[in-house]
């Protein structure tokens, strides 16, 4: 198993917020336009609805974006983030 690079240029390591940061976001795009600036090669963003996961605020369904790759053709796939989003409170998590 080859260890991974812990250096600024490892983009795994500029994936923006730490896990369970959370922050202020208008729309979901803006942070999907920042994750496919920084995913790690063959990797993928997706945006789904999590549709039994609803925000505790205001019991809206909260959006799940997750950088993976997952069906990519990697022996030993990779979840690198997941974000949930709530778009009526917008706010989001990084949850990993």
């Amino acid at each position: 198993m080859k260890t991974p690079s812990k250096t600024p240029t490892d983009p795994r390591y500029m994936i923006p917020h730490t896990p369970f940061e959370e922050f202020t976001l208008k729309k979901v795009d803006e942070l999907v336009a920042k994750l496919e600036k920084v995913k790690p090669k063959n990797s993928k963003v997706d945006v789904s609805q999590m549709e039994d996961s609803h925000h505790a605020p205001c019991m809206r369904e909260m959006t799940a974006v997750m950088v993976h790759d997952i069906d990519q053709g990697n022996p030993q796939p990779n979840i690198y983030a997941l974000y949930e989003y709530c778009p009526t409170c917008e706010t989001a998590i990084r949850v990993l």
